[in-house]
Order: C-alpha cells, then structure tokens, then sequence
C-alpha cells in the first residue's frame, strides 16, 4: 500500500540529522494537519501572528499570521505531499510554485491582500521591489511620492512580501540539504541558457551580473575555453544548483572566479555573493575563490567624465551600502559615483580577463 504524506514525514524524521531536526521542530508545525483541508479560522488560530493596529476596527487590532511558520509548514507538506504523489512536482519556476500553490492558498483564507502579516514600511516595499527585475527600474531613488508608493504597495506589495519570503524559505531547506531544487519539485534552471561549461578548462569561470553580455561571454567562452556565466543580477540559489551540478559533472573540485559586474555598491555585493553561493557546503567543492575584475581602468577618463552615476541619490536605506562600498573602493575619485560595466572599454576587459587566468593558473 502507497504510504501517505504523513507517513513520509514519519520516515523522513528518523533519518535526518539532530541540526536537522532541531531547526525543523523550530520553524515548522510537525503536529499540523494537511493545511490544504484546514478552514481559514483553523489556519489563524493555527499560526498567529502579532496583532497590529486596524484603523477603524471597535477592537483597534487586526489578528494576523506567522507568515514565516505558515509558509515553512505549507512547503515542507508540499514536499511530503510530492513524495507520496498526493501532489504533482512543479516541473516549472518558482513562480509557477507560487502560482499553481502558495497564492490560491493565502487568496483563499483572505491573507494574500487583507492580511499584511508585519508592517512594511516604504523603504521595506522599495526594496522589495527592487529585488524584481521587472519592478527594478521603478524604484531607485526617494522622488516616489506617497501615493505612488501606496499603490505599488496595494497593487504588488504584498505579493512581492509573499513570493521573496517563499524563495528565502526555499533556500532554507535546500541548504539544510532537506531536499534539493531540482528532485521531489522538479524546479526548472530559469538561467540554463546563460551559462556555458569551459570545453577545456571547466575550474575557472568568467561571472557577469549583466545578461546582456552573454555574447561577450561566449566570446571568452570559445577564445579561452574556460566556463561562463551571464545573469540578470544576483543568481538564486536555483541556478547554482544545477551550475554545481554541471561543474562537478566535470570533476571541478576548486574554483576560480573573476567577476565583472558594475562599479556600484550593488555590483560589488552581486560579485561577493556569487562566490559565496557557489563555495557553500552544500555544493561540495573543496575551495572557491573570487576576483573583482572591474575597476575603473576598464573606463576611460572621458567616458567616466559623460556617464558616471550619482550615488548620492539613493533611498535611505541604501545610503549605508553606498559608505561601505567608498570605503573600500574611494568610488570614482573619492567622489560617491559610480560606472554600469556596460560602458567599459571591451578591449580592456579582454586584457583584465587574460591577465586573471595567467594568474590564478599558477594554483594548484
């Protein structure tokens, strides 16, 4: 007889790890019911959240959820449910697990639009925002007024809550190595055509955070025979997934990296992150080191001079990211500005590309 989900959950509790165990009891209902029979009353009472202030309610307070328990619970049960195929894999995106699951289920017990969970204030939403390419150029400076910010909020705010929160949990239990992207979901790799694995030297991979210089990537790709990559932004834990899966396919066991990503704060934060997605335990690789490929020597003076952005104009909660980055860098010289990658001189970075595998092939 088909064992059911709960008795999945059964089994899968007796093999993991006491680390494993620990953080699921933490952050997961295990005594819940199949959250897909429960009624909405159930669910509130199941997983409340802090009461905040309701404007015109006779109580003053409107009851709310944990989202984060409540989605960790209704992934994890999907994850069970996909086992004891009670639930069919996703065999698309993440979206299309927010589409086809998670947003009928908070639309149907009235969370998606009344229930805002925590307040979110409109540097809150504009960060949010900004982590969605599509929204991305919406929203980079403080001249949104408030109606504006109010009706991306209304409109897309909750639902850019909602699906940030659901990928960050995601990445959870993949990197507690509760399951894998690709397995019982059957996630599809949203950047597979953006990569290209070194014919001849697989270890060393040339990153860019601009997907439009994916032609310039292949032209490295065919003139050094190394690995490439071109993404839109910071990659998710998804695609490294199967980009690990594809190096170890190679035997990569250490890795070089050069980035070349925008003379900006964010730019210089996507070229940490790469690297460090990459190096975490659960990829498996012995060792994976990083080097910054831009630098204001890609530019020349006259273009700097035309096309330099001021960084001065960024939201508040932005403003810390920039003094960081000057810090470290002295931005254009020493003045809060910064370059898109996009007008380097390519000449330039072709020198800086053959000049960083000359280096780092002296590694073992």
């Amino acid at each position: 007889m088909r064992k059911n989900w709960m008795e999945f959950q059964v089994e899968v509790l007796g093999k993991i790890t006491a680390e494993q165990d620990k953080w699921l009891r933490k952050n997961v209902d295990l005594d819940a019911g199949n959250l897909r029979a429960m009624s909405t009353e159930e669910i509130r009472k199941r997983f409340p959240g802090k009461s905040k202030p309701a404007g015109d309610s006779q109580s003053g307070q409107v009851s709310t959820v944990d989202d984060a328990r409540l989605m960790r619970t209704f992934i994890w049960q999907s994850y069970l449910l996909i086992k004891s195929k009670e639930l069919e894999p996703v065999m698309g995106n993440m979206r299309s697990f927010w589409y086809k699951e998670e947003g009928p289920f908070w639309k149907e017990h009235g969370l998606f639009e009344s229930d805002d969970g925590p307040a979110v204030s409109s540097i809150a939403v504009r960060d949010m925002v900004n982590a969605f390419s599509e929204l991305e150029d919406r929203v980079v400076d403080d001249d949104l007024k408030a109606g504006d910010m109010e009706r991306i909020f209304k409109g897309q705010g909750r639902e850019l809550y909602l699906t940030d929160k659901m990928s960050k949990i995601f990445d959870e239990f993949v990197l507690l190595k509760f399951f894998r992207f690709q397995d019982e979901f059957k996630f599809q790799d949203p950047r597979e055509a953006f990569s290209i694995i070194g014919k001849n030297r697989p270890r060393y991979i040339f990153f860019t955070e601009k997907e439009g210089l994916f032609w310039f990537c292949k032209e490295i790709a065919k003139t050094h025979g190394i690995t490439v990559v071109a993404s839109h932004g910071e990659p998710g834990y998804l695609t490294m997934e199967y980009f690990a899966d594809a190096l170890r396919a190679r035997r990569v066991k250490n890795v070089e990296i050069g980035t070349l990503t925008d003379w900006d704060p964010w730019g210089f934060n996507i070229a940490e992150s790469f690297g460090e997605k990459l190096g975490h335990p659960v990829f498996g690789f012995d060792s994976v080191n990083t080097t910054r490929l831009t630098s204001l020597e890609l530019f020349t003076k006259e273009t700097i001079a035309k096309k330099k952005r001021d960084l001065n104009n960024v939201s508040d909660s932005k403003k810390a990211q920039v003094t960081a980055w000057m810090e470290i860098t002295g931005g254009i010289y020493g003045e809060r500005y910064g370059m898109h990658i996009d007008n380097a001189e390519f000449k330039f970075i072709r020198d800086a590309v053959t000049n960083w595998l000359k280096q780092v092939s002296k590694r073992k």
